[in-house]
This record gives C-alpha cells, sequence and structure tokens, in this order.
C-alpha cells in the first residue's frame, strides 16, 4: 500500500521490515528474495523509522544482488495469503480523538509525522502535536487538560490513562517542547 511504514506504527506493531522480491505479474506478489526485520521503538516516529528502513533495505538490496549476480539469490514463493493494505494517509486522520486509549493516540502522533501530523486544539487554536508519550492513570474525561508544566501537557484519553504532549506547533510557528510553548501560552488545567 502507500503508507507501510506509517501503519506499522499506527497499528501498534513491534516489528516491521523490508522485502526484497522478484518483480511480478501483480503489484507485491513477486517471489521473495530476502527479508530483513528489525523492531519497532515505542519513541520511533514514522519518519525515523522511515530512515532506518533506508539504511536496512539498501543493505538488503545489496546482498540480494550480489545473490543474484552469483546465480544463487532464493525464490520463496508469497503464497496466497494477503498482508494488510496500508492505504494513503489523509488530514482527516489528523484530529486526536481523546476518547480512544492513550497508546493508540501516541501511536497516532508517531504514525503521522511527517504528515499529516495529529492535531489537536489548544487555547481555541489548532496545534500539531510532534512528540507525546502515555503518562499516569487519572479520572479525568477524556481531552481534560490534567496538567501543565515543564513536564509537558498532560490530557486525560478514554482509557483513565495520560498523554503527555512533549513538542507541537502553533499555526505559523516552529516546532518547540511543550514546556516553551506553556511559557507564552498558558492553560487552564
Amino acid at each position: 500500500g502507500a503508507a507501510p511504514i506509517n501503519w506499522a506504527i499506527l497499528n501498534g506493531d513491534e516489528e516491521t521490515g523490508v522485502t526484497i522480491q522478484h518483480l511480478g505479474v501483480e503489484l507485491d506478489a513477486g517471489d521473495i528474495i530476502t527479508v530483513r526485520k528489525t523492531p519497532i521503538d515505542p519513541q520511533e516516529d514514522a519518519a525515523q523509522l522511515y530512515d532506518r528502513l533506508a539504511q536496512l533495505g539498501a543493505e538488503a538490496l545489496s546482498e540480494a544482488v550480489t545473490a543474484l549476480g552469483n546465480g544463487t539469490a532464493s525464490r520463496t514463493p508469497q503464497g496466497e495469503a494477503v498482508g494488510p493494505y496500508a492505504a494513503m494517509l489523509t488530514k482527516e486522520m489528523s484530529p486526536i480523538d481523546w476518547n480512544k486509549n492513550a497508546q493508540m493516540i501516541v501511536n497516532q502522533v508517531r504514525g503521522l509525522i511527517p504528515w499529516p501530523c495529529a492535531v489537536t486544539t489548544l487555547n481555541g487554536e489548532q496545534v500539531k502535536v510532534f512528540r507525546a508519550a502515555v503518562g499516569g492513570k487519572t479520572s479525568a474525561a477524556p481531552g481534560t487538560v490534567v496538567s501543565a508544566d515543564k513536564h509537558g501537557i498532560a490530557v486525560a484519553a478514554g482509557d483513565g490513562r495520560q498523554v503527555v504532549v512533549l513538542e507541537l506547533q502553533r499555526p505559523g510557528s516552529k516546532r518547540m517542547a511543550a514546556a516553551d510553548y506553556l511559557l507564552g501560552h498558558p492553560i487552564k488545567v
């Protein structure tokens, strides 16, 4: 599909990788030459993972080309099983639904980097969220700002956990740490 790296993070996968394959008549249907797997770091966003996979893919491709030249490249049929389709990303995926569980929201933030980015409303304006983490437990209603201090902006999620916004961007401004944002834009808890 169009965005497999993003969807690996959006879906909460713990592992991903690259596959070098022979060309087939259908899309992604050729015999597999080699597969390289790698764990997804829980803090890694899609742009960071893309860079790591590019390096891993280059190494795997180099080995595959050498094996093809030597006549030793494997041909493992993919079979009839079809993996999940990684649909295109859209701006409609951007708004954070605070009723979701905290880990899903953090995965949304990580998975929508560099585009279209997760967004939420703070102080009446829509901001892009670039980094977030799962925080502690809370009994506050989803979407409620639980705390706003030098550690970030903690917002209640639907599963009784907090999402701590660590880095964000106001419209027409540059990315900044949430603590820096709070210096000029205090938030009522």
